[in-house]
């Protein structure tokens, strides 16, 4: 290959011709000049070199000018998909794998670039892969040797895989170029503008729509959950009651049997009587048949306790209000849960401690508050969880605060002038809080918790409506507040803000400033 003598490169490096000839490959690492400790640190250097270039996505070459003599690391043959054998070490093998319309470019680039028209050789082409695809690469490289005329003799520079990027921008510019088309078409008709109009009503109307019915099929969901979770539970007292029957049967049999034979030989117990009653212990059995009594009872009771607070927990009153004690529901969704919070082979128990202040009776709708307790106490039990699986001293533990305070201890400072109107009444709001020691939750994922749809657990366990769905209950249906405080590595608190009396949506529409 002819090369010009350059306009602008200086020889900063003379070399001879001759010496121009070894590579890296080729280099002779027997010279006597070269010690062992030298030759060491220089592979040792080869080795970082080459594992940078991988860790980079980068090829390296190296080019002879004056005899077209080339060569191409092992990374640079890979990122093509040949082996180190398969390309041979000159430029014409170069050539023979660019595309024929990208290779009068690279000549020119290479041309302009040794004329000192640009500071450094860079160029965008195709290549051929092994497996017959054209690989767009970007090649960046520089003479670093000259000759003692000043004429290039060496030159190095890497390869970068850019396909995935060019199609991405051209994914890009595929996209703008359909944009401002429509922007064209929109602006050369009204009737066009109109239409389009309206087709995004309509789209809206659908996506509105379909989100009621993703939070609807989510609400049916968690009950769906909630009815397997509680089969399973009252499974537990009604197994343990069945199998108590017998035994308590078996009892019942041999004390009639002892007051029969009783009755049958009184006054005086004869040696059958006294046989039998040397091989039964009426004593325990009197006691132990009471013992069982009472467990049976117990087994009764904690049935009666699930579905009472099932039966509570789905009150879906939503046609009304209702003055309730915001604690029993908490108490119910804590017997829901209770499958949850014990303690299980692989993990400890998770603790709840409950500091309930005096709270009147709240106004509202019990069955969805019901719903935001068990929302937000499930993503707690599921944080506590996640923690326990990454350490095995870690004590989990649940804090739920009640307390009710004045209008102006607002947890957010609030504009409304019908906050502490005369007229409505003097307010209180109620305060809930709900914490978990759980990893917490990172500042730029808190910005996101209450959209529709955002989750960060995996496909399948959460479809991101749980805290959409509560923060929706708590602002729109009773006019409150929720707000969410995490530090990571601390936990998380969930607040809830509500007043104890509902807020009537006339008394609003008269202060609004709409």
């Amino acid at each position: 290959m002819h090369i010009e003598e350059p306009a602008t490169h200086e020889s900063e490096t003379p070399l001879s011709v001759e010496d121009s000839q070894s590579f890296p490959e080729s280099k002779d690492l027997s010279q006597k000049d070269l010690s062992q400790e030298n030759l060491d640190t220089s592979q040792c250097s080869q080795a970082a070199l080459q594992m940078a270039l991988i860790a980079s996505g980068l090829g390296l070459w190296d080019w002879n000018l004056v005899n077209d003599k080339t060569y191409y690391d092992p990374q640079w043959k890979s990122i093509l998909g040949y082996k180190v054998d398969e390309i041979n070490n000159d430029y014409k093998s170069f050539e023979q794998l660019v595309h024929p319309q990208d290779l009068p470019i690279i000549r020119q680039v290479l041309h302009d670039y040794l004329q000192g028209c640009t500071p450094v050789f860079e160029v965008e082409f195709r290549m051929l892969t092994k497996s017959a695809e054209w690989k767009w690469i970007l090649t960046c490289g520089k003479v670093f040797q000259w000759d003692e005329f000043g004429k290039p003799v060496r030159m190095a520079g890497t390869h970068k895989d850019i396909t995935q990027d060019k199609a991405i921008a051209t994914q890009q510019y595929q996209f703008f170029e359909q944009l401002q088309r429509e922007i064209v078409q929109r602006q050369s008709s009204e009737d066009q503008v109109r239409e389009k109009s309206q087709q995004l009503e309509i789209t809206l109307d659908e996506l509105k729509y379909t989100q009621k019915q993703l939070l609807q099929n989510q609400k049916m969901a968690n009950l769906g959950q909630l009815v397997a979770d509680m089969a399973n539970e009252i499974n537990n007292p009604v197994s343990f009651i069945y199998g108590n029957l017998h035994p308590a049967s078996q009892y019942a049999e041999d004390l009639i049997r002892i007051i029969e034979l009783y009755q049958h030989y009184y006054p005086t117990p004869t040696p059958v009587i006294a046989l039998h009653l040397q091989r039964l212990d009426l004593g325990f059995v009197k006691t132990d048949f009471l013992k069982l009594l009472w467990s049976m009872r117990a087994g009764s009771e904690r049935i009666k306790e699930i579905v009472f607070a099932l039966r509570n927990f789905s009150t879906f009153d939503e046609g009304q209000m209702k003055k309730v004690d915001l604690h029993e529901g908490f108490d119910s969704v804590l017997r829901i849960l209770q499958h949850r919070l014990k303690e299980k082979p692989d993990r400890a128990g998770i603790e709840v401690i409950k500091t309930f202040g005096e709270l009147p009776l709240i106004e509202c709708y019990p069955g969805e508050l019901n719903q935001v307790f068990m929302n937000i106490l499930t993503n707690a039990i599921d944080a506590l969880e996640e923690r326990m699986k990454h350490d095995d001293s870690f004590t989990p533990k649940i804090l739920i605060h009640t307390e009710i305070v004045s209008s102006h201890l607002s947890l957010v400072n609030s504009n409304e002038p019908w906050a502490n109107d005369k007229r409505l009444g003097k307010k209180h709001k109620v305060i809930i809080r709900i914490f978990d020691n759980g990893k917490g939750i990172l500042p730029h994922i808190q910005r996101h918790i209450f959209e529709p749809f955002f989750t960060t657990k995996p496909i399948g366990k959460g479809q991101g409506l749980g805290l959409s769905i509560s923060r929706q209950i708590i602002v729109e249906k009773h006019q409150g507040k929720l707000k969410c405080n995490s530090q990571l590595g601390q936990g998380t608190e969930l607040v809830i803000e509500m007043n104890t009396t509902a807020r009537h949506y006339a008394a609003m529409r008269k202060h609004a400033s709409f």
